[in-house]
């Protein structure tokens, strides 16, 4: 016989395991389908936004939730979710191996939350975005938001690496003006918006010096003291610390693919509470048009879940009436 969970969570980032946690903490048969490519699962420098963890490293963090929720009776497994089908109460979620996962599989469940998060473009890295991995997240040398990690820049020497637009580039330099007036931008040739189509008169009247090229290494000598990238003319720049101004993709491919309604940047629309446009299914975290943050992620991920114990009910709750009369409607209905 075909077990059929209360609910499936695709994603086991921040708000995936605040989700988990509170399903089976409410006694829910969960299970969170996790493919290990949110940022948080390599990020190791310093998180300073979520309280309770002042200067805890982001893959450690994100071990401790996934711990939290798994010892509260949440199951996990590595999978890579290709194809959702079915309709509520019977959804079918189809797993296949990747180059980080082996499971082969279908699930079955009630609800669905979807926690994809967003893609990060990186810098390439003599013509590969795969380059710059090493670099990404790690050791406090190299950063992706000011929300989160400008206050990590205070008095250092800082490379903006553009992937994006000048106007992105702008974003972070003067949101890091606050704790560094040592800010120089580099405009990568092969960035993921052409260089060419831009208004760079923008660079030219800003504060910032900045120059243009494509990067063929990078160089960590010393983590967040020492580094520099070299680019195809032979040119290095030096830094302490990188800061990409990167394009971030929401990864609502699966959502669109069941007729999830998405915005025009591919962001999942939801309601307040997380409920999509189709029943039994709920989406939180990065994926949505949120800041991007583990605070906004986690709490949106225990909103969602929340409705969802609420809308599974008990045999005792299916008549039951509620101080706001629209509560169940808006549970059922959206």
């Amino acid at each position: 016989m075909v077990k059929i969970y209360d609910a499936i969570i695709i994603g086991g980032g921040p708000a995936g395991c605040s989700a988990a946690l509170h399903l089976a903490f409410h006694e829910r048969s969960v299970l969170v389908l996790d493919r290990g490519t949110s940022p948080m699962a390599f990020h190791t420098n310093s998180i300073l936004n979520f309280t309770g963890s002042v200067y805890h490293e982001g893959r450690s963090l994100l071990r401790s939730m996934q711990g939290e929720a798994r010892a509260a009776g949440a199951e996990f497994v590595a999978a890579d979710v290709v194809e959702i089908s079915g309709r509520y109460p019977n959804f079918k979620i189809r797993t296949s191996p990747s180059y980080r996962t082996k499971d082969e599989n279908e699930y079955h469940a009630k609800l669905l939350l979807i926690a994809t998060g967003t893609a990060r473009k990186h810098p390439k890295v003599n013509g590969q975005w795969r380059g710059w991995l090493p670099a990404a997240n790690v050791g406090n040398g190299a950063f992706y938001c000011p929300d989160c990690e400008a206050p990590l820049c205070k008095g250092k020497e800082v490379l903006i690496v553009n992937v994006g637009t000048v106007g992105s580039a702008l974003h972070v330099g003067n949101s890091l003006t606050r704790f560094t007036d040592k800010i120089q931008i580099l405009m990568t040739e092969d960035a993921y918006v052409p260089i060419e189509s831009q208004d760079l008169s923008k660079l030219d009247s800003s504060p910032f010096p900045w120059t243009r090229g494509i990067i063929k290494s990078i160089s960590f000598l010393r983590p967040g003291i020492v580094q520099s990238v070299s680019l195809a003319d032979g040119r290095v720049l030096k830094a302490n610390v990188f800061f990409v101004a990167h394009v971030g993709v929401a990864r609502s491919e699966l959502a669109r693919q069941i007729g999830i309604e998405v915005d025009e940047k591919g962001n999942i629309v939801t309601d307040h509470r997380g409920k999509t446009n189709v029943e039994g299914i709920w989406s939180a975290g990065d994926v949505r048009p949120i800041t991007q943050q583990i605070a906004m992620a986690v709490g949106t991920g225990n909103y969602a879940a929340l409705m969802m114990n609420q809308f599974l009910g008990n045999k005792h709750e299916q008549e039951q009436q509620f101080d706001h009369p629209d509560h169940r409607r808006a549970l059922h209905m959206g």
